[in-house]
């Protein structure tokens, strides 16, 4: 409250965000009072966290050092491993003494890019190779991503294809819109792969019962033996989705 203080002068707005700031929290149905910090997922804590840590970025200005700030995520810059391991504890205690945060000691290390170690920064993985300075999404990035698109593809959703293929295209167009900025071309072509698969289990399962199997496998020009035996087959959805019945039905597909 100090800080706004310093620039905001209308007392309204200085009192309505006291007034938010000692609101309580609900925790199972149960108001909690808030006796430090602000709730947590609030429309006002993002503002307010940049508000309190910008004296963390002028602190670091004013010394010559180069830093990223993503909201609570930092990266400071350092010519050497001993320059770093001095800033990270210079940090610290800046944030500690002086701030009264707590700074993560798990999550905060001195990494080298040069001796080709790699480390996560807003869902990204930055790291050097021998062809330079790489940016990929992170192995966690993709498990999540991978996690959500399985759960929008679950073949027992009981929704038409065709609205889970716009849910999937609007999940995909806003996660490469983050990530466009690395490198993802073999990982697309293999997602894109996978994708195909997933919606013909999907469609597989909707046809529920042989005989639906067959009448629509023969209406994509399947041979009526082969829709028959691939229609009566008692392979599972996924194996069933891999198999040459689909290789042949280029047409399952909208």
């Amino acid at each position: 409250m100090n800080l706004l203080h310093r620039q905001i002068q209308d007392m309204r707005v200085l009192r309505l965000i006291k007034k938010y700031l000692k609101s309580g929290v609900m925790e199972n149905g149960v108001i909690c009072k808030t006796e430090e910090g602000s709730p947590q997922g609030g429309p006002l804590s993002p503002l307010l966290a940049n508000i309190y840590l910008n004296e963390f970025d002028w602190e670091m200005y004013s010394r010559g050092i180069k830093m990223v700030r993503y909201a609570d995520d930092i990266v400071v810059f350092a010519k050497s491993k001993r320059a770093a391991e001095c800033l990270l504890e210079s940090c610290r205690k800046y944030l500690e003494g002086k701030l009264k945060l707590k700074m993560n000691a798990e999550k905060s290390k001195v990494i080298s890019i040069f001796a080709r170690k790699e480390f996560k920064f807003l869902g990204f993985c930055l790291g050097k190779n021998g062809n330079g300075i790489y940016i990929r999404a992170h192995r966690k990035s993709l498990n999540k991503a991978k996690e959500k698109l399985k759960l929008l593809t679950k073949r027992n959703r009981g929704r038409n294809i065709r609205r889970v293929m716009q849910e999937v295209k609007v999940f995909i167009r806003g996660w490469i819109g983050y990530f466009r900025v690395a490198e993802m071309k073999r990982l697309l072509t293999s997602w894109d792969e996978w994708f195909r698969r997933r919606f013909r289990m999907y469609i597989w399962k909707q046809w529920k019962k042989p005989r639906t199997k067959v009448v629509n496998l023969r209406k994509l020009g399947i041979p009526a033996d082969k829709a028959y035996q691939w229609g009566n087959s008692r392979l599972g959805y996924w194996r069933m989705a891999g198999s040459p019945a689909f290789e042949e039905s280029v047409n399952l597909l909208p």
